[in-house]
This record gives structure tokens, sequence and C-alpha cells, in this order.
């Protein structure tokens, strides 16, 4: 039996560069970070950017939020001041981060209506994210964005672990964000969060065959019919479907990236970080085949009233 009266009986998208742009949010808020921090620590954007990139590597993901408090200058300027880091280089990157966030962390255009007409048109359909995100950080953009209420469930990887000095073995974060990160936030969803063993990564089969087993769609017996997959990276979302069998979505519009923006990107990225998070897809000719390509986050609306 499908959802309502759309063919499907599950809908899972991919977050970033799929429901907005990642890389134009990322790249303008991690630069403005850098920029305050190497200020408070009479630094520049360059050696940071370095620094972070090594940071980025050790923790094999791009969102480590703690980035900051492990970097080799920021630890050599405070030393074991930890109260001065987190209220001078920290707390002032953390609040640059955010405010330059605010005017281009903002979802595609029709993301939100086309949310919005699928819960009114399919109320029974489930809707899912799946992400390589950790679990807290895809929570958090998918909740600045104002959509995280229209997701039924958030599968994402495990939380990153505390910073700690190593000389005093004190954490490295304010009482607020400690008691946050221990408390898991959640921002109010009362949908289900799976986390994910960083295994489970795309373009690994693990996470999303998780999903499917969560809704019993583990059966591969017709569930090219039942289930849309939803992503902007060929190899790594239309890959993994085409695998499953199930329906893929290319959300080809999140593939369209400045160069300016993408070398930007490369300045404070681990080459390996951009092509997890970044479909570049100049001359490849190779890639999987999707079963339908989106223009507009807002085709999905089409697929879902197609009678099979």
């Amino acid at each position: 039996m499908t959802a309502g009266n759309s063919p499907y009986n599950l809908m899972v998208t991919d977050i970033d560069n799929t429901v907005f742009n990642w890389v134009d949010y990322y790249v303008t808020a991690f630069n403005a970070m850098l920029d305050v921090v190497a200020e408070c620590i009479d630094s520049t954007r360059v050696i940071l950017a370095g620094e972070a990139k090594e940071v980025f590597s050790i923790h094999g993901s791009i969102e480590y939020p703690f980035v900051t408090q492990e970097m080799p200058s920021v630890n050599k300027f405070y030393g074991d001041d930890i109260d001065a880091m987190l209220t001078g280089a920290v707390r002032k990157g953390r609040n640059a981060f955010n405010l330059a966030a605010q005017p281009v962390m903002r979802p595609y255009t029709n993301v939100i209506e086309t949310l919005e007409k699928i819960r009114k048109s399919y109320p029974a359909l489930p809707i899912v994210a799946l992400t390589d995100a950790p679990r807290y950080v895809a929570m958090w953009k998918l909740n600045k964005l104002g959509i995280l209420h229209y997701f039924d469930a958030v599968y994402g990887l495990a939380d990153p672990r505390v910073p700690i000095c190593l000389t005093t073995n004190r954490i490295k974060l304010d009482n607020e964000i400690l008691l946050k990160h221990l408390q898991q936030m959640n921002f109010g969803f009362k949908g289900k969060i799976r986390i994910l063993p960083d295994d489970y990564e795309k373009p690994g089969i693990r996470g999303l065959k998780t999903v499917l087993m969560d809704y019993d769609l583990d059966e591969p017996i017709d569930r090219r019919e039942r289930v849309l997959w939803i992503g902007d990276n060929l190899r790594k979302d239309v890959g993994l479907g085409n695998l499953l069998k199930i329906r893929s979505a290319w959300a080809e519009y999140g593939a369209d990236l400045p160069p300016a923006l993408l070398s930007s990107l490369a300045l404070f990225s681990p080459a390996q970080n951009i092509h997890k998070n970044v479909y570049l897809k100049s001359n490849d000719l190779n890639a999987p085949k999707p079963d339908v390509v989106f223009q507009d986050f807002s085709d999905v609306l089409n697929e879902l009233s197609v009678v099979k």
C-alpha cells in the first residue's frame, strides 16, 4: 500500500546541496570565523585555513564544530588559559560564523513550499533526511533553515567528540555548548533520530539500507517503485540508489557551483572532504545515471503525482 495517494511508500533526501546551498553557506561563514579568530590571536586567515584543514583531516569531517579549539596557533596563543580561549577566539569566532551564515543559509527556491505541499497532499508519506554530517550538525542546519518539522526522521553520523586540553584535562567548551552536547539537543524535533556509525557513510550502502529496513522496505522486490531517493551527487547518491534498486532523483541544481567558491573551499578543506561534500560534475562521463533529473526541488511534486 502506498502512502496517501502517492505512488511511493517513502521519500528520502540528502541535505547539503539538495535542500540548500551548503557550499555558499559554509565558505561564507567559515571564512568570516577565520578572519575574527585571526584578529583575536594576531594571525592570518591563510595560516588558520591551513591549520583547519589539518584538524578536519584528523576528524574526517569538514563540519567538526570545535575546529577553533584544536588549531595549533590558537592553542599556542592562549596556552592553558582555557577561559580566555573560550571567551576570546572561540566565542567571537562562533558569533562571526553565525552572523555571516544568516543571509546565505536559506533553503533553495521552492523547498519550503514543496515540503508544505507534500505534507498536505500526502500526509502519510514519510519524509526522511539522510546525511553524512554529524547528527547534531544536520539537525542544527535543518532547524536554522526552518524545515526540520517537515521531516519524520533524521539519519546522521555520530556527534563529534569534545576537545580536551591535554595538559589540564579540561574540556575546551563553555558550559552552554557542553550542555547542548551532553543533552544531544534535538531542537524540539518529535520524529525519529538515528545516529549511524562512521563507516555507514555514503556511498556505502548501509546507511540508506538502515533507513529502508526501518520502514520495512529492505526487500528489493518492487523497491524502485516504492522509494524515492533525492541527492545532488551522482556518484555518492545516485550510485547508492542504483545499488539498492530504488528510484534515484538527481538534484542537478545542487551541482552548479561557481569555481571561485570551490577554490575558496579548497583552502581549508582536505581534498577528500571536498569529494565527500561536493559533486564536481565536469567531465564525469562514467557517473551513475539517475532515474530522473530535478532542475528544481519542486520537481518532486511531479514525481510524487505520477501513477506507476
